[in-house]
């Protein structure tokens, strides 16, 4: 039988970054050719970068793809490649539906051509063939009806090496007697899967699950490459993998990590597919079928945070990063992060304690910034806030100034820091977690207030497990632990009144990360929640804090995701709803 040598290229795409994308694409593909392979796979739109939203709707970006396309397709050195991109209708034979799973792009004037999702199959200094995507996901993060149509006619099949080749698009793969059924009935024996599929909580072992059933259903070995990487709220973590037509794991890349993957399949020579590449000889000595062991979900999430973070800043130009350091837990963990993700030189926290401020915070923040090393600066904001205090006064009058006087201390941290990022050119990155986003826990402009919120989507109870995680991978290569203990052991507090907790404002993060999980993940109502046999009064009052908190969680900075649904592209409510008000 046959051996054919794929090479996955788990690339790191930037979106609208033509010129970078297509030298990734291009070093993978001299990389490939070094190690004899007879094909390289990219990931899902890796030459424009996942996804390009309204970049697909300016005047002249396909066109631009197109051109770059053109540039790899006149490098006639390398193996065949297929390259995920955007092809216009009528363009290299594409052929579309009349619209988009029933509705047209936006902004279809008729004018603009259809656009399709696709692969081209690069070979010899031609496109020799394309694949279109079919199914166009419109749900959770997903809004490709919106921008593509789906592709029409014979499914395509490629010849690589005597081996009958079958070409997906993500969501293709995940139908059961869908496309990749079609394929095997066209005589595919391997099928290869270009995919942009976003790290989520538990979304490696659906993929694993998905890929073993549709082996098992086509009879046919299956390649699944994906992008790594962060592009804005969505996180990318690769873990490409290939399964053998039992599906079982015969290869597997790490998880957030740009990698060419080689694999060596040993398949039933058959006839069929458009012809593509020369018969190579696999130089041996190369490392191939590695399975790589994927990390644990704590671990996982904190990677996912880290190159969230990391990409964020530096795809957008940011060369530092500055943070308030209080001495508590979510601002410890944040500013760990943003070290592991650029490094320590990069990253300043700034301490700027109230009349209320603790001191074993004000030693605990002192404390973190030795440990990781970061330059920490202090702005006492006792006479900004009394200055203050003193200008309201006489408008206030009689009205309670309680939460005022706590909000006017976070406002004021919110404006120092924003002061120092003008003056520096540094991000901030604000601290608050999701809990908090829930609930609105949390001030408009005072903490609420920077350029990207990293643990935006890491509920309060997932803090402490990442910061323990984080302390025993240091203490496992025999490195100080960053977070103190002291930090994990105090009850969680904003210190802006005297003997002020958490648990005066809300339920126990143990009882309510729970609730917050069935109500804004799981979508669950109240009275189901209720039928759960959770208290009824605390369930309405949660509901209430949620609900009634969406117009501040809409002037949040954007965030890493991390859980299957995230406040911002996921979950998507209205501002003004009066339907909870009815029931």
């Amino acid at each position: 039988m046959p051996v054919v040598r794929l090479a996955l290229a788990q690339m790191n795409a930037v979106v609208g970054d033509l010129t970078a994308n297509l030298a990734t694409i291009a070093r993978l593909r001299t990389q490939a050719q070094g190690v004899g392979a007879d094909l390289v796979v990219t990931p899902e739109l890796a030459l424009t970068g996942y996804p390009p939203e309204d970049l697909l709707l300016k005047e002249g970006f396909v066109e631009a793809a197109d051109a770059a396309l053109d540039v790899l397709v006149a490098e006639s050195a390398g193996p065949p490649i297929l390259v995920g991109t955007v092809l216009a209708e009528g363009s290299r034979g594409v052929r579309l539906a009349a619209s988009g799973d029933g509705r047209d792009q936006a902004g279809d004037d008729g004018r603009r051509a259809h656009v399709a999702n696709a692969l081209a199959v690069v070979d010899a200094g031609e496109v020799v063939a394309t694949a279109i995507k079919r199914h166009l996901p419109n749900y959770d993060v997903f809004d490709e009806r919106r921008y593509f149509h789906p592709g029409v006619g014979p499914h395509t099949l490629i010849n690589v090496a005597g081996v009958p080749v079958g070409l997906l698009i993500c969501e293709d793969v995940w139908l059961p007697a869908g496309p990749a059924r079609a394929l095997a009935d066209q005589g595919a024996r391997l099928l290869v899967v270009a995919n942009a599929s976003p790290f989520a909580r538990g979304r490696r072992e659906e993929r694993r699950a998905m890929l073993e059933a549709r082996a098992r259903e086509t009879g046919c070995a299956i390649a699944y490459v994906n992008l790594v990487g962060g592009q804005d709220e969505l996180v990318f973590d690769g873990q490409s993998m290939v399964v053998d037509a039992t599906g079982e794991i015969v290869a597997r890349a790490a998880a957030f990590d740009e990698a060419l993957v080689v694999v060596d399949l040993e398949i039933p020579e058959a006839s069929g597919g458009v012809p593509v590449g020369r018969p190579v000889t696999h130089p041996s000595g190369v490392t191939h079928n590695v399975v790589t062991t994927p990390p644990d979900e704590v671990e996982e999430i904190y990677r996912a945070l880290v190159t969230g973070t990391r990409d964020y800043l530096i795809k957008n130009g940011f060369r530092r990063a500055i943070l308030g350091l209080s001495g508590g837990v979510d601002s410890s963990l944040v500013a760990t992060i943003a070290v592991d993700a650029v490094g320590a030189r990069a990253v300043r926290g700034v301490a700027m304690p109230s009349r209320y401020s603790s001191s074993h915070s004000l030693d605990d923040a002192a404390e973190l910034a030795r440990r990781l090393d970061i330059e920490l600066s202090e702005i006492p904001i006792e006479a900004a806030h009394a200055t203050l205090r003193a200008m309201l006064e006489p408008v206030l009058g009689d009205e309670p100034v309680g939460l005022t006087d706590e909000n006017l201390q976070s406002r004021i941290r919110g404006v120092l820091l924003m002061a120092l990022s003008n003056a520096t050119g540094a991000i901030v990155l604000t601290t608050g977690n999701k809990s908090e986003m829930a609930t609105g826990y949390s001030t408009l402009y005072g903490d609420s207030a920077g350029g990207f919120a990293v643990i935006k989507d890491v509920p309060k109870t997932l803090v402490y497990e990442l910061c323990h995680y984080r302390n025993a991978a240091a203490i496992l290569v025999g490195d100080e632990p960053p977070i103190p203990v002291s930090v994990l052991e105090k009850p969680p507090s904003a210190e802006l009144r005297p003997g002020q907790r958490d648990d005066q404002s809300l339920p126990p993060y143990d009882e309510l990360d729970p609730l917050l999980e069935l109500y804004v993940e799981r979508d669950a109502t109240a009275m189901e929640m209720i039928e759960l046999g959770h208290d009824p009064d605390l369930v309405q009052r949660i509901v209430r804090l949620v609900d009634g908190s969406e117009y501040k969680r809409r002037q949040m900075p954007p965030g890493v995701r991390i859980s299957s649904k995230a406040f911002g592209r996921d979950r998507r409510m209205p501002i003004t709803n009066g339907f909870g008000r009815r029931r």
